[in-house]
C-alpha cells in the first residue's frame, strides 16, 4: 500500500496497482471461501483495470480481466486451478525471474505487511546492500535478502540472519560515533 498511496488519483499506474492488490485479495478470499468479500473485490478490480491497455507495463492485464468477468458471475465456483497465472513479458511470474530491484521492493512490502518481521530491519538492510554495491561489502546481506523474498521455507531463518547483520551494523556505527563524536 505504501507505494500505490502516494500515486497520483486516477494515474495508471495507480489503477494497474489498484487492481492487482484486489485481484490478489480475490484469490485470499476464494480460498477461505468469503464469497460476500470476494464479490465486491471482483467488482472494484475490475473497475479499477477494465480501461487500462490489453498489457501494462509488461504484464497481461486481458487475462486477469477475462478471469474476474468469468469468476463475477459465479463467486462460489472458485476454484484454485482456475486461477490465471500473471503473465510478464510474456511467460509466467515467478520469483527467480525477479530483478535485485524488485527483490528489495518486495522485500519491504513482505516485512510491510507481515508483522514478525520488522519493516526498518529489512529497510536497513536493503540500504546496506545498495550501498555495499560497489566494494560487494554487504553481498552476504543482498544473498539473504533474495533468500527472504524467493524462499518462503526459509524466511524466517533468512529474516533472523538479516537482523542479527543489521544490529551489528548499527552497533558499529555507533561504537564508532563514540570514538569520534
Amino acid at each position: 500500500e505504501r507505494y500505490w498511496l502516494k500515486l497520483e488519483k486516477g494515474s495508471e499506474d495507480k489503477l494497474f496497482l489498484q487492481g492487482l492488490i484486489q485481484f490478489t485479495a480475490i484469490i485470499y478470499h476464494g480460498t477461505n471461501e468469503n464469497w460476500k468479500g470476494m464479490r465486491g473485490l471482483v467488482e472494484s478490480s475490475f473497475g479499477y483495470l477494465e480501461k487500462m491497455p490489453e498489457v501494462y507495463r509488461d504484464v497481461d492485464i486481458g487475462l486477469i480481466r477475462e478471469y474476474l468477468i468469468e469468476i463475477g458471475q459465479d463467486v462460489e465456483s472458485f476454484s484454485q486451478e482456475k486461477i490465471p497465472t500473471i503473465v510478464y513479458r510474456g511467460g509466467k511470474m515467478e520469483l527467480e525471474d525477479l530483478e535485485i530491484e524488485s527483490v528489495f521492493l518486495a522485500a519491504e512490502v513482505i516485512s510491510e505487511e507481515v508483522e514478525v518481521y520488522e519493516y526498518e530491519i529489512v529497510k536497513d538492510a536493503i540500504s546496506y546492500a545498495r550501498g555495499g554495491f560497489k566494494k560487494r561489502k554487504y553481498k552476504k546481506i543482498e544473498q539473504l535478502i533474495v533468500t527472504f523474498v524467493k524462499n518462503p521455507d526459509l524466511r524466517g531463518m533468512a529474516y533472523g540472519q538479516i537482523r542479527n547483520r543489521v544490529e551489528r551494523i548499527r552497533e558499529s556505527g555507533k561504537d564508532i560515533k563514540k570514538l569520534f563524536g
